[in-house]
């Protein structure tokens, strides 16, 4: 009997081998085609199971590089498990990441040292397992030695059931939870993200004639999939490592760039920039948090495609969605909804719990059965025992079939017996020219329980007006829009907003700010 042919990463590669194998994968002023990047993965691959590594999980700490994006393939390549380390965490939850992931070596770069002698300082790891990824002399191995070996064929050590990949959730709201993902999973995953966003009608549509850039970080869901969904396409892929405002529009310049990825805080930055025509006619995907009505506008005046993202470490991606725009054609009464509307992604299935405000539940074929670092009783209050997930989400079911996320359920502002969406308000907030930022949480209330307040991040050289503000929201309350009850009892102004390692504003930050302060 022949051996099956599983779905295995390596199964990306071969079209793009045979039709386009010139094609560049690009970072700054270097690059790889397609030919010889698959070449080095694969000569990484028989490196790491000469050294002995096998049936292990290797972690990697660096930004979006080239090398970084060699290791995604060779480890799995290997039948190793890639784990792809949050770098943005704090410290302490990042090695306890590294603890409970039994991680057995890791790939870094310059500026990860420092984490790296913490690493090495606690008898985590043996420094012969830590390797450097640059061309500097130190101390320890080197990853271009891996580069050395003459063996260019590929020796596949993993089935499409074997686990291949681990992420961690990015702890904003306690704990970092682990999930791991086989081959089937991550290529499943990555076929309904591309047949969504090539096959049906929508905004920012995806082609193998695209210049595909993404500002995700690899540590969040392998940026969106970006580089394996690029991989199958055979389309130029640009990455210029950590995300700066005028080095990104530098590389988009260069490289001709079409199409890419990111979250509002990024897409806000380089629409800011005295250099933003570059954006001129961009094809964007955008999610991660709420995209401000206001950012929404400024797109649009740069003739920017958009195309909201819904999905979660938990789950990889559900759903791909557009931005809804509603009110007159008339510059005074214009309104930009950013209201994400999601079609499913093909293989998924959701329903809605109104007894919970709209509490969504997912399933699709990729989806796990747990947290591997939490005990079973707290991964069963996510993933239930018939494959369902519950991502945290608020939302319904449209009369077309698409689906609107209303809130994060740990968002929505219970005031009374009604719930208050932070989402909608931040939206409507980020309408005021003055306004950068905003986030609203709830303020505990022994009378409603909770009441909105609103903190704002000014953009620079601009003052708030309150009274305009209110006004402002009124409006809104005229139209039928938001309820006058949903207004927030304070607006307070702040210097800096807290994000998360992903580019999100983290609202338990300014929630305990408000909460734990009484």
């Amino acid at each position: 009997m022949s051996k099956e042919i599983g779905l295995t990463l390596d199964r990306l590669f071969y079209r793009t081998l045979m039709v386009n194998p010139d094609e560049k994968i690009i970072y700054k002023d270097t690059y790889l085609t397609y030919q010889d990047f698959f070449k080095n993965s694969v000569k990484i691959a028989n490196s790491l199971n000469e050294l002995g590594f096998k049936n292990i999980n290797i972690g990697i700490m660096d930004w979006n590089t080239i090398e970084y994006a060699e290791l995604l393939y060779a480890i799995p390549f290997s039948g190793n498990v890639a784990h792809s380390i949050n770098i943005r965490l704090p410290p302490e939850n990042l090695i306890k990441t590294i603890i409970e992931a039994k991680d057995s070596v890791i790939f870094f770069s310059k500026d990860m040292l420092p984490l790296i002698e913490k690493i090495k300082n606690l008898d985590i790891i043996p420094k012969k397992n830590l390797f450097y990824i640059g061309s500097e002399a130190n101390d320890y191995n080197n990853f271009l030695d891996l580069l050395n070996n003459s063996n260019e064929k590929l020796n596949l050590n993993i089935t499409e059931n074997d686990p291949i990949m681990i992420l961690f959730t990015s702890g904003t709201t306690g704990t970092p939870k682990g999930v791991k993902y086989t081959s089937k999973d991550m290529i499943l995953s990555i076929w309904s993200m591309l047949t969504q966003l090539s096959a049906f009608e929508g905004n920012s549509r995806l082609s193998s004639k695209d210049v595909v850039f993404s500002l995700i970080p690899f540590y969040h869901l392998f940026s969106w999939g970006s580089l394996y969904i690029s991989t199958l396409l055979g389309t130029k892929y640009v990455m210029d490592g950590k995300f700066d405002t005028e080095s990104t529009l530098n590389a988009i310049k260069n490289n001709k760039v079409t199409w890419m990825a990111m979250v509002p805080t990024m897409l806000y930055a380089l629409l800011s920039s005295k250099n933003a025509n570059i954006m001129n006619g961009m094809k964007i995907l955008i999610g991660g948090s709420v995209i401000p009505s206001g950012l929404v506008k400024m797109a649009m005046q740069h003739n920017i495609e958009l195309t909201s993202i819904y999905g979660f470490t938990d789950g990889l991606g559900s759903g791909i969605g557009t931005l809804k725009q509603k009110g007159s054609r008339s510059k005074e009464e214009e309104y930009y909804d950013s209201t994400a509307f999601f079609t499913p992604l093909p293989f998924t299935e959701y329903y809605f719990d109104e007894s919970k405000g709209g509490e969504i539940y997912f399933r699709a074929p990729w989806l796990p059965n747990e947290y591997f670092n939490l005990p079973k009783e707290e991964s069963d209050k996510a993933y239930t025992n018939d494959g369902w997930f519950l991502p945290g989400d608020a939302g319904s079911i449209e009369k077309d079939g698409k689906i609107k996320i209303i809130d994060r359920t740990k968002d929505l502002i219970k005031s009374g017996g009604e719930f208050i969406p932070s989402m909608k308000l931040e939206d409507l907030i980020s309408e005021l020219e003055s306004v950068e930022l905003v986030a609203v949480v709830g303020k505990n209330n022994p009378q409603w329980i909770e009441r909105p307040w609103a903190f704002v991040k000014l953009k620079k050289g601009k003052n708030f007006n309150e009274k305009d503000a209110r006004e402002h929201l009124e409006e809104y309350v005229k139209k039928g829009i938001i309820e006058k009850w949903w207004i927030p009892d304070k607006f307070i102004i702040i210097d800096d907003m807290p994000l998360t390692g992903t580019g999100k504003i983290d609202k338990k930050i300014l929630k305990d700010k408000i909460n734990n302060s009484e």
